[in-house]
């Protein structure tokens, strides 16, 4: 698939609007990030991510009336393709969050973003048949490095036990897997619905993760699991605009430059973080800021 595909006509504004589609879900996932963090701390990480996706099935139901009834017979027929990735997604999950314990936040995620691009760049282009040209190879590049760059930090090190090789190796094998999965998901939101393909895939990853939570689960009254799921699908509510949102722009774009432009939310976080904790972005942040900005304005309005 060509990117840039939105629309015929004209590539540029095709562009902009693909990659206006993607940082928007950026600044979603970001929130939710931000929100469920909080959360993740206090109640634990599998039981917000088991409650997410969960909650997100409900919340996210109103998208499903855009999906043609057709859309629904493509995805049955497509059913393994949607199992392997959300086993892709809980696998995932695991290894990034064993190399959380072994390295830094900034190193873990220089990794992540840089495997997670180069990787769903090369399948794209043998596995989808996207295409980029030179420029934006250099521009996605930019936008990658830039945000690894102001990932870097001191990030909670005192609470890791440093293997930085052994930490390494899971970070990176995490972003092979996420960038096969990043194919898959977007092979379906192609084949059946964005939509569609974005409700599945949320709420499949979060009742996968059911059966192995319930034994965990603290002895607490009915009401109080009530109460914090209530919590959890309310920070979860970001979600719903940032899974559409990045669906349809999977169907639309080259995956490559979906992957690149990803990287902004490590961007977006740390502004939010500015924002509501006061904390210092610095000089160093602030010139991958400009750069990674430049490099979007970039991709949104080249030609293909």
């Amino acid at each position: 698939m060509p990117a840039g595909r939105l629309a015929g006509g004209d590539g540029g504004f095709s562009m902009t609007v693909f990659v206006l589609l993607c940082l928007a879900s950026r600044v979603c996932y970001s929130l939710n990030d931000v929100f469920t963090g909080r959360l993740s701390r206090e109640m634990g990480r599998m039981e917000v991510a088991a409650w997410r996706g969960v909650s997100l099935g409900a919340t996210m139901a109103p998208v499903l009336l855009w999906v043609p009834v057709e859309a629904w017979g493509a995805l049955a027929q497509r059913w393994p393709r949607l199992a392997l990735c959300v086993a892709l997604t809980a696998i995932c999950n695991l290894l990034q969050n064993q190399a959380a314990r072994w390295l830094p936040f900034g190193l873990r995620a220089a990794i992540i973003m840089a495997g997670v691009a180069t990787g769903s760049t090369t399948l794209g282009w043998f596995i989808l048949g996207d295409t980029l040209n030179p420029l934006q190879i250099v521009l996605c590049g930019v936008v990658v490095a830039s945000a690894a760059l102001a990932a870097r930090g001191e990030h909670a090190n005192h609470e890791i036990e440093p293997e930085i090789g052994r930490g390494a190796a899971v970070a990176a094998a995490a972003s092979v897997l996420m960038a096969f999965n990043a194919v898959i998901v977007a092979d379906l939101a192609r084949t059946t619905h964005p939509l569609l393909t974005a409700w599945a895939w949320e709420f499949g990853a979060g009742l996968v993760l059911v059966g192995p939570l319930l034994p965990r689960l603290p002895r607490l009254p009915p009401v109080e699991h009530v109460r914090r799921f209530g919590r959890i699908a309310l920070a979860a509510l970001p979600t719903v605009a940032g899974s559409s949102l990045s669906m349809v722009a999977l169907s639309l774009g080259a995956i490559g430059v979906w992957a690149a432009v990803s990287g902004t939310q490590v961007l977006v976080t740390a502004v939010f973080g500015a924002l509501w904790h006061g904390e210092r972005v610095g000089t160093r942040r602030w010139v991958c800021f400009a750069a990674a900005a430049v490099a979007v304005s970039g991709l949104a309005v080249v030609r293909l």
